[in-house]
């Protein structure tokens, strides 16, 4: 049993599959905090950020999972940026659009109608190297995780199963987060036991475990539950931690504001006398005086 985050790469049933398990529930509560959100919010928020985790967990190189859900729904588009080495970040388009009136029965609730079920499922993977990966499919259900399941057999022709859920309290805060995603392995012949995990696995079994254990367990543990019978060949590779972690630098807003015209650049300095640039994923604000705007209209000047 463990109260912190981390993420688990295992094989299953002399490598017919692999396995990914991640315990997400502190790194979900800290980005829902940063954003302020609650109930349905936070909840389609962590299932994405989960989902980014652990497509971000499949390789053995550094490897950055952008994860774009870009559905019809009132919450807009859904963006998570996960890394191999477990640190994860994201955000809400509209993410006071759904605001949480209810109470939960702690049961996994429904994203269809806040997500919506039209749309598309972006995922860029890069691997550090020239060119990136890039891949689309239609979003179906707006639940996140199957949308994210369907990408990966359908675009990337990977046999999978993937269960996300975070579950909220009735004031709508987080007190869970949880995935697991099983794949076929390249010749492993593994189609008929993803497909046995998959009619295994109904929606609720992941929100049922993790109120079990209170929201209080380890990745393996986690795994093992959700797998029943199968998982006595449960073989763990490697256990890395989870976290939030946003990139975000003051350089790197003052390098937003250098991208913007003269014209708008000479409005801020004459009319405000300073700017302020916020972080979509982290909500970190950075504020540049009427000097310092000066000194970027400058500099970026010559190239007009």
């Amino acid at each position: 049993m463990t109260d912190h985050d981390e993420i688990i790469r295992c094989l299953l049933e002399r490598n017919r599959a692999r396995v990914v398990a991640a315990i997400t529930t502190q790194t979900v509560r800290e980005i829902a905090g940063r954003h302020h959100l609650r109930g349905v919010a936070a909840v389609a928020l962590g299932r994405a950020v989960t989902a980014g985790l652990t497509l971000a967990t499949l390789t053995k190189d550094e490897e950055q999972v952008t994860l774009q859900i870009l559905g019809n729904g009132p919450l807009g588009s859904i963006t998570v940026d996960a890394r191999s080495s477990g640190r994860a970040r994201g955000y809400l388009r509209h993410p006071g659009a759904v605001p949480w009136v209810g109470a939960s029965d702690l049961a996994r609730l429904s994203l269809a109608e806040a997500v919506g079920n039209k749309g598309v499922v972006n995922v860029i993977r890069d691997l550090g190297l020239a060119q990136n990966y890039a891949g689309q499919t239609a979003l179906q259900t707006g639940e996140i995780d199957s949308d994210v399941e369907n990408y990966l057999s359908t675009s990337e022709q990977i046999d999978s199963v993937l269960r996300c859920d975070t579950l909220v309290d009735g004031e709508g805060e987080v007190i869970a987060s949880a995935g697991l995603l099983v794949q076929t392995l390249p010749q492993a012949e593994g189609a008929a036991l993803v497909e046995f995990i998959r009619q295994a696995l109904d929606d609720q079994r992941l929100s049922q475990v993790l109120l079990e254990a209170a929201g209080v367990i380890d990745a393996e543990t986690l795994a093992r539950r959700l797998l029943g019978p199968v998982a006595e060949s449960l073989q763990t590779l490697e256990r890395r931690p989870v976290t939030f972690a946003c990139s975000c630098s003051r350089a790197r807003a003052a390098s937003t504001l250098e991208m913007l015209h003269n014209e708008d650049l000479q409005a801020m300095i004459l009319q405000d006398n300073q700017a302020q640039v916020s972080c979509s994923f982290c909500g970190q604000q950075y504020s540049f005086s009427e000097s310092e705007l000066e000194l970027i209209r400058r500099k970026r000047q010559p190239a007009s």
